[in-house]
C-alpha cells in the first residue's frame, strides 16, 4: 500500500511539473514566467523526493515508466493559445495543488516516518503554489468576462481536484486508516476541501456544479453550496 500511495504521488509530481512548464508559454510577464518556473523545478525536486523513497524499497520509477506497474502515461500535449483566457493555468492553479495538500497532509501524519518526513517538506513548497492560485482567482474574476470563462472551465477543474481523493468508503481507504497511513477517509478529506475554497467562491462569485453535471461520484458528506448572498455581485 505504501507503494502504491508513493507511485500514484510521483506520477502526478510529474505531470504537474510538465504542466507548470506549459504555463510558462502563457505567463502574462516576466515576474510569472520566472515563478512559475521555480513551481516547475519544486515539483520536479518532489518527484525526487518520492522516487528515492521508493528506491529504498528496490522499486524503481521513471517520469516515463513504473517498472513494478503498467507504464505510466503522462500528458505531453502543447497548449493552444486562448485568447478567450489568457491566463487559464494560473486559476485552475489554485484548484489542483489545494487539493493536493490536503492529501498529502494526511501522510504528513502517517505511520510510515519515511514518507511522512517527505511530506512535510513537500507541503511547505505546496502551500506557495496554493496561494498563488488563489490570489491570480481573485484577481481574474474581478473581470466579468473572465469571471463567466472561469466559471464555464470549472467543471474540468473540479472534477480533476476530486479525482486527486479517490473513491470514498473503499477497502484501501480502510486499511490505510487501519494501519495509521492516514487518519481520515477519502471523502471527509475531500469535505473539507472544499469547505477550505467555498469562501474563496463565494468572494469570486463562483459556484460548485450540480451532482448531476459530474462524471463521478461524489461522497454524501460533500457540500456543494455556496452561499448566494455572498456569492452575488
Amino acid at each position: 500500500m505504501v507503494l502504491t500511495l508513493m507511485d500514484k504521488q510521483a506520477g502526478r509530481e510529474v505531470a504537474t511539473a510538465e504542466v507548470f512548464g506549459q504555463c510558462v508559454l502563457y505567463a502574462p510577464t516576466v515576474e510569472d514566467k520566472i515563478r512559475i518556473t521555480r513551481f516547475q523545478h519544486e515539483e520536479l525536486k518532489h518527484f525526487q523526493l518520492i522516487a528515492r523513497l521508493m528506491a529504498e524499497l528496490a522499486w524503481t520509477w521513471t517520469p516515463t515508466c513504473a517498472t513494478s506497474r503498467r507504464p505510466a502515461r503522462v500528458h505531453r500535449t502543447r497548449p493552444t493559445p486562448d485568447p478567450g483566457l489568457d491566463r487559464p493555468p494560473r486559476s485552475s492553479n489554485f484548484m489542483i495543488d489545494r487539493a493536493a495538500t490536503f492529501q498529502l497532509s494526511e501522510y504528513t501524519r502517517g505511520s510510515y516516518v519515511p514518507l511522512a518526513e517527505a511530506n512535510r517538506v513537500i507541503l511547505k513548497e505546496e502551500e506557495g503554489h496554493k496561494n498563488f492560485g488563489e490570489a491570480c482567482l481573485e484577481e481574474m474574476t474581478r473581470d466579468e468576462p473572465t469571471r463567466a470563462e472561469i466559471q464555464r472551465r470549472f467543471k474540468k477543474w473540479f472534477v480533476a481536484s476530486m479525482r486527486i481523493f479517490g473513491r470514498a468508503k473503499t477497502p484501501g481507504n480502510q486499511y490505510c486508516i487501519d494501519v495509521g497511513l492516514k487518519t481520515r477517509d477519502s471523502g471527509d478529506i475531500a469535505a473539507a476541501y472544499l469547505d477550505s475554497i467555498r469562501p474563496v467562491m463565494a468572494r469570486c462569485g463562483l459556484r460548485f456544479p450540480d451532482r448531476s453535471e459530474l462524471p463521478l461520484e461524489l461522497p454524501p458528506q460533500v457540500d456543494l453550496s455556496v452561499p448566494a448572498a455572498v456569492a452575488a455581485r
